[in-house]
């Protein structure tokens, strides 16, 4: 991704995002996107808790319109090493775009130096639940903020895993006796 096409990018990348969001999701999404930017962080949390601490970050942020975004993303350009787009909340009038980037002074200073002359990455991401992975079943696109929907699924999809975990652990020691 180059700095002069950075909003051409970002805007043929949205449309990506937003057809593979509607793909995986039963969700309304709109069209009409504004953003939030957030940093992509090292961090000893595990996977929940970070998702707690980018939540209550992301809910303080006031989206913008691309045009702001992109602005915003021109001045640390530089530092942008890789940039990930995410729906973060939507519904059949607005959807509000995360793009998370990992700037490059994150890297230890070898690999800053060797990075330096690489274009930045782009990506699209759709966060998919644990219950939806091994599925075709579509999921609810707002997922990460614990919709009603979401607890629910991940309440029986954690009694199904816990069933055959005993069921494993069961066979073992039923080997280990033999």
């Amino acid at each position: 991704m180059k700095k002069e096409n950075l909003y051409k990018e970002i805007s043929d990348a949205v449309q990506i995002l937003l057809k593979m969001a509607c793909e995986f999701s039963f969700n309304n999404i709109s069209d009409n996107c504004k953003f939030i930017i957030s940093e992509i962080k090292h961090s000893d949390k595990n996977f929940f808790e970070q998702n707690k601490i980018r939540k209550i970050d992301n809910d303080k942020k006031i989206p913008k319109p691309l045009t702001d975004t992109i602005v915003e993303l021109e001045t640390m350009y530089a530092n942008l090493y890789d940039v990930n787009l995410y729906v973060y909340k939507a519904d059949s009038h607005s959807t509000i775009i995360e793009i998370q980037y990992f700037p490059r002074s994150s890297h230890d200073l070898e690999y800053q130096k060797i990075s330096a002359t690489q274009e930045t990455m782009l990506h699209c991401k759709v966060a998919v639940p644990a219950y939806a992975s091994d599925n075709k079943e579509k999921f609810d696109i707002n997922w990460q903020l614990g919709t009603l929907n979401h607890k629910w699924k991940m309440f029986w999809w954690q009694r199904k895993t816990k069933n055959i975990l005993n069921v494993v652990e069961l066979n073992y020691r039923q080997t280990l006796m033999q």
